[in-house]
């Protein structure tokens, strides 16, 4: 008997399930014919021709596949190479019975060539322990090799050994993967230049707050063991990623050898930009033992991570153009000269603390029945600090000194006289994200069937406070501003002539702001799977399952802003004004000319609860201001900006797995749909201000509840093939459906209308609101992957995708009738709208030099590259104009390449990744305020050295070419900003026992 569960949704709850296969004794040599087929069908067919029982994990080779086996052999010979690569081990073969484990993550076993396999003849043998970056790169390999799904996977080299420091990171590593970086770490993600994509851990929805997603950098590299991309989606995963889905995997007490395992790091870091060191560390502590109710695991994984940082850019804002009446000197350089609205320097600086902890349970009373209790808390906390100063630039500015950059209209630097109504400004803002997921499943095999479930509860919440203090100059300054300077990296390079920027007399606050968000998120999802192990006929394998889910999603905002410049009050009138902070010196290794220092008001003063209070009270003191901070000294929540949702979801799948050989060549794929069923309600507040009969007259205001309903079903089919032309060679082909559910503050009802009736008769009425009748976004794909493995870790593959979307959400303006309106109102709300066609190529190699002689043969390579055309067509509304174009933030072009060495003892890699060009931002009513990005390279590296087989040091560096990035407005002759990150240098001690 066995049994295979099939989901990566359960991979954490369900790894401890076993199956069974029947019969009697072990012969020494016979002849075996396994199929390329699902692993645990062709587990299922050696066990059968061995005339043995065996007993497997089934979650830990979910979507695996074996290679096709064929010869007369030992038969544990066969066995090994059907497990070779898989994570599996034997642990137990008594002749009559084998048992067979998930391997301690930290090595793998192969016999042989995993690739090779009949022709190997039965002599071959011998056990090779692989650790390191080779068995991770082997471990990858085989996980996308052996799946029915398109998959790219990262391993961990060891525990707490991802290859990167946080699971965004390593994702960008992947080919089709891309990330924009920003205060210190990777954050936004696209796979295929889609981000909408579908998070998971251990195979159960994540999300953080209101959100459909959770962020991934929040999942610190200490506690995962892979991270799988699925770029096409079979019918058992969950759907809600147009995109994909990214599953994080956990560890799990089975992962690990009986007895006690304790692991950890301690890890030292230092960012050269803002000076200052930090410091992270884990500990792993599992336990795995047989006693008389069965197999027990018991591990608890916690994880502290701290990051301080301090980014620095200068910046030309959007353009403008000169006018014919403009005064501008010298004479004779005519209208339309191109110069920015206003320049910046600003100091991103900051702090987050990730502190993450995991327990898990696992009991297997039988080989045939497996029990799992997971609970896992995340904590981020954000603090940040951010210092600027701007100064605008308004239209009509006389400019003098004007010198054109050669051949063009721009103007490459000139003097002129800012107004006084910009200056230095400090930005606080605190970010706590707490989510805690707390997962029970079982699973019981019995002949050739598995019944796999779990349920899983998420709560979450999101919780930002942020404070901006403004300052205004006292005196109009003057400029001398090379806005396209010939500095080594180009762009914004000044200097004040009149000013003081470090006296606080300098300035008077113009404004002041405090506002908090709200937002928490909660859940149940509840699934069932049924897989049925049908043998080595046309029905491989039958899997239905069920899945039920239940959430809600609250947001809540409030702001309350003090408009102050008409008081002209001095920075020392206000709380902890009289002791100012000057803001130091940034932009280690540029070369430009920009102010250093500025008096700004003390921004910690702003993220201190007891000093925010005092400082709250006086700005409701002053004249005008009586209105404000009306909710305990802070903000009161704006009904406009507040929601609450909920959505439940029903899911029903089928799918079989099949195989046949046709022309000599070993078919096999998965066929299948999912079909499902989603009811949302959320509620809002729709907000009337009426004005009558004579402009000029108050508004009177009225509340009233507005609620949205929908109910709707998706059913998506899914077909795949996989061809082995050889052992080695095989194409995969996959059609699949896919759809993905507009966020929930798009779906938000709340509705401002806005009405004014003139003592004329003239009525004005205009309204702004969420949609909640809002459709998914679909997509069809189509998915062609050609793939050719050799050696032990060695793999070339190219992949051609197309995804035709339908559904791309737009701003549209329409008449219409609303209660409470006088007329017909002008409404503004998001809508269906557009489409678009993604395509592309990735192209993906990893290999060590196994034929290389001597100490070469340790070294290795990796390289991807992915090449994406994503074309986005959007229609005219009355809110917008027509536009097709690439989407946003997607680079054509991206290539990552690495260069490693592994001997056991000591491994090093080095990484280098760059991605060409890209338009971040359209600007349709004047494509000349376009933000591009310019082409982003970087360079990392590590070396570790293994002192005993339980320690090991571990020394690396990120960013160290650190290259700004750069941005330009619609031509690069307009330098938008240059924008540095810190150098990342650390030094990690881990440990092992």
């Amino acid at each position: 008997m066995t049994g295979h569960l099939g989901r990566a949704r359960i991979a954490a709850l369900l790894a401890s399930s076993c199956v069974l296969a029947a019969a009697p004794a072990l012969a020494a040599d016979r002849h075996i014919s396994v199929p390329a087929q699902p692993l645990a069908a062709a587990l299922t067919a050696w066990a059968r021709q061995a005339r043995v029982q065996i007993f497997f994990p089934t979650e830990s080779i979910r979507g695996l596949r074996s290679p096709a086996l064929e010869g007369t052999m030992a038969d544990r010979v066969a066995l090994d190479r059907l497990i070779a690569g898989s994570g599996l081990k034997v642990t137990s073969d008594d002749g009559r019975t084998v048992v067979l484990a998930r391997e301690a993550p930290q090595t793998r076993t192969a016999t042989q060539d995993p690739i090779i396999t009949g022709d190997q003849g039965p002599g071959m043998g011998g056990d090779i322990v692989v650790t390191g970056i080779r068995a991770s790169l082997q471990s990858s390999r085989e996980t996308k090799r052996r799946s029915d799904a398109i998959v790219d996977v990262v391993t961990a080299e060891d525990i707490g050994q991802l290859p990167d420091n946080s699971a965004t990171e390593a994702l960008a590593r992947l080919p089709g993967v891309q990330i924009f970086r920003n205060r210190g770490e990777g954050q936004a993600i696209t796979v295929r230049g889609i981000a909408q994509v579908v998070t998971t851990v251990n195979g159960s929805e994540a999300y953080t707050g209101a959100s459909r997603r959770t962020l991934l950098n929040s999942y610190p590299a200490g506690l995962i063991g892979s991270i799988k991309v699925y770029k096409a989606l079979t019918p058992d995963l969950i759907e809600g990623g147009i995109g994909g889905a990214i599953d994080v995997q956990l560890r799990q007490p089975f992962d690990f050898k009986p007895g006690l395992t304790v692991a950890g790091t301690l890890r030292g870091s230092y960012d050269d930009q803002a000076k200052k060191p930090f410091y992270n560390g884990d500990l792993l502590v599992s336990g795995r033992w047989q006693t008389g109710i069965g197999e027990i695991g018991a591990m608890i994984d916690a994880s502290y991570v701290r990051r301080d940082y301090l980014e620095s850019y200068r910046e030309s804002l959007q353009v403008q153009t000169t006018t014919a009446t403009q005064s501008v000197a010298p004479a004779g350089l005519g209208a339309g000269l191109i110069y920015p609205t206003g320049i910046l320097i600003k100091r991103p600086k900051g702090d987050y603390e990730r502190p993450v902890i995991t327990g898990e349970l696992q009991w297997r009373p039988s080989a045939n029945l497996a029990f799992k209790l997971r609970a896992t808390n995340i904590t981020d906390i954000n603090h940040y600090s951010d210092n600027d100063l701007q100064t605008n630039i308004a239209a009509g500015t006389v400019l003098r000194n004007v010198v054109l950059v050669p051949g063009t209209k721009i103007v490459k630097s000139a003097t002129f006289t800012a107004p006084v109504n910009s200056g230095p400004r400090s930005n606080y803002t605190r970010q706590l994200l707490d989510t805690t997921q707390i997962e029970f499943g079982a699973d019981w095999t019995s002949g050739i069937a598995t019944l796999a479930t779990n349920a899983v509860y998420t709560l979450s919440r999101q919780n930002t406070d942020q404070q901006l203090f403004l300052l205004a100059f006292n005196k109009a300054p003057v400029i001398n501003a090379a806005f396209q300077s010939d500095t080594d990296w180009g762009g914004l390079s000044y200097t004040y002539a009149n000013v003081d920027l470090t006296n606080p007399d300098t300035f008077h606050v113009r404004a002041y702001s405090d506002e908090r968000t709200r937002q928490k998120g909660k859940g149940l999802q509840w699934r069932t799977d049924l897989t049925l192990d049908t043998g080595e006929g046309f029905f491989r394998s039958i899997k239905v399952g069920v899945r039920y889910a239940d959430r809600t999603a609250t947001y809540r905002d409030g702001t309350s802003l003090a408009d102050l410049n008409s008081l002209a009050l001095p920075l020392s009138a206000f709380p902890g004004g009289g002791d100012p902070q000057i803001i130091q010196a940034g932009f280690g290794g540029d070369d430009a000319v920009v102010p250093a220092n500025w008096v700004q008001y003390r921004s910690t003063l702003l993220g201190d609860p007891a000093a925010l209070t005092t400082l709250n009270r006086y700005v409701l003191s002053l004249k005008g201001q009586g209105a404000l901070f009306s909710d305990n000294d802070r903000p009161a929540y704006d009904p406009l900006k507040a929601f609450d949702g909920k959505e439940k979801s029903y899911a029903a799948y089928g799918e079989f797995k099949y195989g046949l050989p046709l022309g000599g060549i070993d078919i096999d794929g998965v066929i299948g749909a999912r079909v499902v069923n989603t009811v949302l309600s959320i509620d809002g507040t729709q907000v009337t201000s009426s004005r009558a009969p004579a402009t000029g007259s108050a508004y009177v205001v009225t509340n009233t509840a507005i609620h949205g309903r929908q109910n709707y079903l998706d059913v998506d089919p899914s077909a795949s093939l996989v061809a082995h032309f050889t052992p080695r060679l095989q194409l995969r082909l996959a059609y699949t459906k896919t759809f993905s559910r507009p966020d929930f503050s798009q779906l938000n009802p709340s509705l401002n209308l806005t009405q004014s009736l003139a003592a004329t008769g003239t009525l004005t009425a205009n309204a702004t609101t969420g949609n909640p009748d809002l459709k998914p976004i679909r997509s069809t794909n189509w998915d062609a992957s050609l793939e050719y493995y050799y050696g032990r870790a060695g793999s070339f593959s190219v992949a051609l995708f197309e995804r035709d979307i339908d559904g791309f959400i737009v701003n549209t303006i329409a008449q219409e009738t609303l209660p409470d309106a006088l007329a017909l109102v002008n409404v503004t709300r998001p809508i269906n709208a557009g489409k678009g066609t993604f395509r592309g190529v990735e192209a993906a190699a990893s290999t060590f030099f196994d034929f290389a002689p001597g100490v070469l043969r340790n070294f290795g390579a990796s390289a991807t590259y992915t090449y994406i055309h994503p074309k986005q067509e959007l229609p005219a509304t009355p809110a917008s104009l027509a536009f097709t174009g690439d989407a946003t933030g997607i680079s054509r072009n991206s290539v990552n390449a690495s260069l490693f060495y592994d001997d056991g003892p000591f491994r090093a890699q080095v990484a280098y990744s760059v991605r060409d060009e890209f338009t971040l931002a359209y600007t349709l009513a004047n494509r000349a305020n376009d933000l591009k990005w310019y082409p982003i390279s970087r360079l990392d590296a590590s070396a570790t050295y293994r002192f005993t087989p339980n320690v090991q040091l571990t020394i690396d560096g990120t960013n160290l070419l650190a290259r700004p990035q750069r941005a330009y407005w619609s031509t690069k002759d307009v330098t938008d900003r240059v924008y540095f990150e810190g150098r990342v240098v650390s030094a990690a001690l881990r440990f092992k026992f």
